[in-house]
Order: C-alpha cells, then structure tokens, then sequence
C-alpha cells in the first residue's frame, strides 16, 4: 500500500516565466458532459446507457503574495486593456513538488487567459503582506505524472 501524496511545494509557468510568491491554486480539474440514451431491449426491457459526452473548458484561481515582477501583469493587460485575445492565450504549467522538490505530476492548460483579477484588500497602518486573486479560463488540461 502507498502512501497519499503530499504536495510540499508548487510551481507555476506562463509560457515558461517562473510566477513567484504562489499561496494557493484552486479549481485543477476537468468535467465532461454525460450523453444518457435510454434503449430497450428485444425483451422489452428498459435500460439506460452513459456515455462521455464532449468536454468542457477549465477555470482555475492562483491566490499569491503581490509584488513587483510584471510577468503577470503584462499578461492581463493583453486581455482587459488590450483585447488581445490571441495574444494573451498562454499555456500555464503546473508542478506538483515532493519533499525533495522533485516534480511528481505536471498539469498543463492550454490556451488560457485571465478573466479576472482581484488586488486583494488594503488596510492602512496594516503590515500585512497584499494578496492578488487572479481567475484563468483555459479550453484543455493535460496531467503528466512523473
């Protein structure tokens, strides 16, 4: 019997440039449709039949420590200040890392732009760190394990 996997650390890549300051990502995944058919049989009897149905596009949310690298703010720009689509289509890597920071499984979404960004909130006299939430719509997923 195997032990759970522990995921130790965790490393995100737009088009191969490193994000940094990484707390949390949620939403890793993907859905497909279910196509349900109802037949019957030469006997008459009823059954039902499931199949995979086609496959829905992704959303994932990466919660970091804001700072000063303008990778991710480049990025966003494209979709909301440029509306360039095209361009801001990115495939965004994710690595899994064990205790020894080897990678374990990589998930890749292809063709992923940023929907969505919230700059977390500020409080005056606060010295705590700021935090950007920042939504990613994504039309594949591709999950290697290593």
């Amino acid at each position: 019997m195997k032990d759970n996997f522990p995921v130790h650390a965790f490393a995100i890549q737009i088009d191969g440039i490193q994000l940094e300051q990484l707390k949390e990502v949620g939403g890793i995944g993907f859905e497909q449709e279910v196509i349900i058919s109802h037949h019957v049989t030469d006997k008459g009897i009823n059954y039902i039949r499931k199949q995979p149905g086609p496959r829905k596009s992704g959303e994932l949310t990466i919660t970091r420590g804001m700072d000063m690298n303008k990778a991710l703010t480049d990025w966003i720009k494209l979709t909301y200040e440029k509306g360039d689509i095209p361009g801001a289509r990115k495939n965004v890597t994710i690595e899994m890392k064990d205790n020894t920071g080897a990678t374990k499984r990589r998930i890749t979404l292809e063709r992923a732009w940023v929907s969505s960004w919230d700059g977390g909130t500020i409080t005056a006299g606060s010295s705590d760190a700021v935090n950007e939430k920042v939504t990613i719509q994504y039309e594949e997923i591709k999950v290697e394990d290593s």
